[in-house]
């Protein structure tokens, strides 16, 4: 990440991140907490300051209230290195069809997301898990956000409440603070800004997405044990874990779900059928589109 965008992300999160007391940072109070003058704070956020030495780093992280996992991906957008800089750079499009292949393999739902918890692929069991026929997969394309997992995860026409029960709460948690985690490096960006304003249209998101900020329980780990009882398979259990791919264009991440017990196991079996675990590609990637109001599309 240049410079430039770096500043842009930290006064993105000092916009939208909490002071000690709930109240939105201005300059003049994080300049105080971060120990810099206001004119520092605001060539940092410009782009214009050339050094960040380690103590600002340490403080911005903490004025942010970032986990861990969001520290480790503010401290690497720091270091003005790209990932076009440290992965091959392979073709966006050959790089995904490998993927699907990979997918396709598996025996078990799976599903690929990537920084924006967009959902890029998804593979037949994981679509039956969720209850997702054909009809709706086409819907979802056409709605705003429509195979944005967050999104899903929120939305009453999807239903998800209703597949989880009272597991859902846990599940809403874990994935706003992998969604802080994945985002962090993008919240500058208008694609983000876009997602943002769509999910925090639902209330019940909107409260989540602060109250994560407040709680200091963060979660840290990259799998999370799924155990309730599904409306039309019944008692489930199952790890869910999570593969980082790295690219040129960014990291995508394939969550793959586990059985943990013989009965999750026989379930998933016939989520998968006879025949192969056919792959749908849903999300756009690695280019992301925000539709406009004349009906064209600005491709980021």
């Amino acid at each position: 990440m240049k410079l430039a965008e770096f500043g842009q992300l930290i006064k993105t999160l000092r916009k939208t991140s909490l002071d000690e007391c709930g109240n939105p940072w201005t300059r003049a109070s994080l300049s105080r907490a971060i120990h810099l003058t206001q004119d520092q704070l605001g060539r940092l956020e410009r782009g214009d300051r050339k050094y960040l030495d380690t103590q600002t780093l340490n403080l911005l992280t903490k004025a942010f209230k970032l986990t861990n996992l969001e520290k480790r991906e503010f401290l690497y957008a720091a270091t003005s290195l790209g990932d076009e800089r440290l992965f091959e750079n392979e073709d966006p499009e050959s790089h995904l069809n490998k993927l699907m292949c990979e997918m396709e393999k598996l025996q078990v739902p799976a599903l690929l997301i990537d920084a924006y918890s967009d959902i890029v692929a998804i593979n037949k069991a994981a679509l039956n898990l969720f209850l997702v026929t054909p009809e709706l997969l086409n819907y979802l394309r056409q709605v705003p956000a429509g195979q944005n997992l967050i999104n899903l995860l929120y939305s009453p026409a999807f239903g998800s409440k209703e597949i989880f029960g009272s597991f859902w709460r846990r599940v809403a948690t874990v994935e706003i603070l992998l969604f802080r985690r994945s985002t962090l490096r993008y919240r500058h960006t208008d694609y983000f800004d876009y997602i943002y304003k769509i999910l925090t249209a639902n209330i019940q998101f909107d409260i989540d997405w602060y109250s994560s900020q407040r709680n200091a329980d963060h979660y840290d780990l990259t799998y999370e044990h799924f155990n309730y009882n599904h409306p039309r398979y019944g008692p489930l259990s199952y790890l869910a874990s999570e593969t980082i791919i790295n690219s040129s264009k960014g990291e995508l991440y394939m969550l793959v779900y586990n059985p943990t017990n013989s009965v999750t196991s026989s379930v998933f079996r016939k989520l998968v059928g006879v025949n192969s675990n056919e792959v749908y590609n849903t999300a756009a990637w690695p280019d992301k589109v925000i539709p406009s109001n004349d009906s064209n599309e600005q491709t980021f």
